[in-house]
C-alpha cells in the first residue's frame, strides 16, 4: 500500500515541480529576468559610455539638471456606451549631465530624457526652476540643484518621442556637437523588465511563489508527508492500525489511478497527499457536476457528523464507485435528489432513518456484525 501511494505521490510532485518551474522561468523571461537586476541593484549609468550598452537594463543615475517637461504621457479609456476618459500618467523631462574637461577648460553636456510619475510633477518643477536659476546666473553665485537619484529602465526612444525630444532641444537653442551630446534614450522610472512596474512586481511575485512551490514539491519526493493524513487518522482512531488499513487496501476496488474503496476504508489521492475516509461513518454519496468557467466533476461523500469529502472524479468512475458503496455499505444513501438534499439539511434525523439508523440496529443485533465491512454484502444494485 505505502509503496503504491508513494509512487502516486512522487508522480504528482514531479509533474507539479516541472509545471511550476516552467511557469516561473516563463514569467521571469517575460520580464527579461529583471528581478535579478533588482536583487543585485541597478547598474550605475556612466553617462560618458556608449548608451547602447545599457539599453533595456535597470540603471540608476544622479540626475543633475532638468530643463523642462517636453512630453505628457496619458492613457485614454473608451467607455462602453460611447465617449472616453483621459488620465495623465506622467511626464518625460529633458535632462543633462555636465562633465568637465579641465584641459580644454570646457564642459560636455550629455542630454537624455527621464520619465517621472505625475505625482512627482511639483517636485520636478522645483528642480527645473533651480536648474534655470543656476544656468542663467552670469555671476555664478547660484548653487546648482541637488542631484536627484533616479532608478529605472534605460530604454531607446521611439520615433515620436525622439521627434518631441529634438524639437524641445531646438526650442532651447541647443544643437548637437562635440560639447553637446544627444542621447536618444529615456530613463523610464515606471517600468522594469519591459513591463509596468506594478505588473512587474505581480509577475515576479507569482514567479517566486512558483519557485518556492517547486522546491516544496521536490522535497515531497523524498519525505513521507504524503501519508500525513493517514497518520492523523491513526492517532485519532486508536482501534485502527496501518496493518489493518493495508490489508483492507490490498482487497479494495480500484477506481482509476487515485481511488481505492475497501470494505472498511476509502483511500484517495488529492494532489500528492493520500487521504482516508472510514466507510462506516459514511451516510450519503452522489455525483456532482458543474459546467462553465469553474467546472467541477466530483464524487461527494458525507459522514454522520455532516463532514463532506469531495473527490475529483469523472461521472463514469463515480457511478462505478457508488455501486460498490451501495453493495457493501448498507448504511449509505446513494444518489442525489432535491428531496434528499432538503431532508439532509432540514430534517437530518429523518435522513438517518432512511438507511443509517436501520443498518446500525441490524448490525447490533446480528451477532456482533459491525459496519466496518464485516456484514454480508447485498446483491441488489440500487438506482444511483
Amino acid at each position: 500500500m505505502l509503496e503504491t501511494l508513494k509512487k502516486r505521490s512522487r508522480s504528482s510532485n514531479l509533474i507539479r515541480a516541472i509545471v511550476s518551474i516552467v511557469i516561473a522561468v516563463a514569467l521571469l523571461a517575460f520580464t527579461k529576468f529583471a528581478l535579478f537586476d533588482v536583487i543585485t541593484g541597478p547598474a550605475k549609468l556612466d553617462i560618458t559610455a556608449d548608451p547602447a550598452t545599457y539599453e533595456g537594463k535597470y540603471v540608476s543615475i544622479d540626475a543633475e539638471f532638468f530643463l523642462n517637461d517636453y512630453v505628457e504621457h496619458t492613457t485614454t479609456t473608451k467607455k462602453k456606451y460611447g465617449g472616453s476618459t483621459t488620465r495623465v500618467d506622467g511626464h518625460s523631462y529633458l535632462a543633462f549631465q555636465s562633465v568637465d574637461d579641465y584641459e580644454n577648460q570646457m564642459s560636455t553636456w550629455y542630454f537624455y530624457s527621464v520619465y517621472m510619475d505625475k505625482d512627482e510633477q511639483s517636485a520636478m518643477y522645483d528642480l527645473i526652476d533651480q536648474a534655470w536659476a543656476c544656468l542663467e546666473d552670469e555671476e555664478g553665485t547660484t548653487a546648482p540643484p541637488e542631484p536627484l537619484s533616479v532608478k529605472g529602465t534605460w530604454a531607446k526612444m521611439d520615433s515620436q518621442m525622439e521627434r518631441y525630444y529634438r524639437e524641445s532641444l531646438a526650442e532651447l537653442g541647443v544643437t548637437e556637437g562635440e560639447y553637446d551630446v544627444f542621447y536618444f534614450y529615456n530613463l523610464d522610472t515606471s517600468q522594469l523588465g519591459g513591463q509596468d512596474i506594478i505588473f512587474f512586481w505581480v509577475l515576479s511575485a507569482i514567479a517566486v511563489a512558483a519557485l518556492l512551490y517547486c522546491i516544496l514539491c521536490i522535497l515531497g519526493l523524498f519525505n513521507n508527508s504524503y501519508i500525513k493524513e493517514i497518520n492523523k487518522y491513526l492517532q485519532k482512531d486508536t482501534s485502527a492500525s496501518m496493518a489493518s488499513i493495508e490489508q483492507d487496501f490490498n482487497s479494495a476496488h480500484v477506481i482509476g489511478k487515485d481511488l481505492w474503496i475497501g470494505r472498511k476504508w476509502t483511500l484517495y489521492m488529492s494532489g500528492s497527499h493520500a487521504n482516508i475516509v472510514s466507510n462506516k461513518e459514511l451516510i450519503w454519496g452522489y455525483y456532482y457536476q458543474r459546467t462553465g468557467k469553474n467546472s467541477v466533476s466530483e464524487m461527494r461523500l458525507f459522514s454522520k457528523d455532516k463532514k463532506a469529502t469531495h473527490i475529483s472524479l469523472s461521472e463514469k468512475s463515480t457511478m462505478e464507485a457508488l455501486k460498490y458503496y451501495a453493495a457493501e455499505q448498507p448504511q449509505m444513501v446513494v444518489g442525489y435528489t432535491s428531496e434528499l438534499d432538503k431532508m439532509y439539511s432540514k430534517d437530518f434525523s429523518s435522513f438517518l432513518n432512511l438507511k443509517y439508523t436501520p443498518a446500525m440496529a441490524a448490525a447490533a443485533s446480528d451477532n456482533g456484525y459491525g459496519l466496518a465491512g464485516s456484514y454480508p454484502s447485498t446483491s441488489s444494485t440500487p438506482d444511483i
